[in-house]
């Protein structure tokens, strides 16, 4: 059943050139970002961005003592399949554990070990120095600006105007 919308709502419409490219540029800014975060992760811990991530999610668990592995997946940005293999490997060195979920014993939950705590504190002031690094350097691209600005600074780098807030739940 697809949602209601509301009166005052336009109807989806196709995305136009200008829309398309200014996607491929936010696009692109995150692969530059996600590729300095990589390496500087890699080069300093020998820790990849994707468990990284993984071990961010679990500390942030929102209370929870676990995460369901679809739940994680979501959190990250990745497959099911490959969240899977993901928390294998963090838990092949000590950085988390799998169970059974609470309340369904069917389904898989991952949580972080004291380890992959201490880890993730070690990890964390590299990742969000090359973060700023990487958003600074983009600063200078004038294609990449006002979306490097907006995360560094939460307003646009046109005419200093204030950006929109997220949408709630992304």
């Amino acid at each position: 059943m697809a949602p209601r919308q509301r009166s005052h709502e336009t109807p989806p419409r196709a995305a136009d050139d200008a829309q398309d490219d200014r996607w491929c540029m936010a696009v692109r800014l995150l692969g530059r970002v996600e590729k300095q975060l990589d390496q500087a992760l890699q080069q300093r811990h020998g820790l990849p961005l994707s468990e990284y991530r993984a071990l961010c999610a679990l500390t942030r668990s929102d209370g929870e003592s676990a995460l369901r592995m679809g739940e994680l997946a979501d959190r990250i940005g990745l497959k099911d399949s490959t969240v899977t293999r993901l928390v294998g490997r963090l838990e092949a060195r000590g950085l988390a554990e799998r169970a059974a979920s609470a309340g369904d014993g069917r389904a898989v939950a991952a949580s972080i070990t004291p380890a992959g705590r201490q880890c993730y504190a070690e990890v964390t002031p590299t990742y969000r120095a090359a973060l700023g690094d990487a958003l600074g350097a983009s600063l200078t691209n004038v294609y990449l600006a006002d979306l490097a600005a907006w995360v560094l600074t939460g307003e646009s780098a046109v005419n200093s105007a204030p950006a929109l807030d997220p949408p709630a739940g992304a």
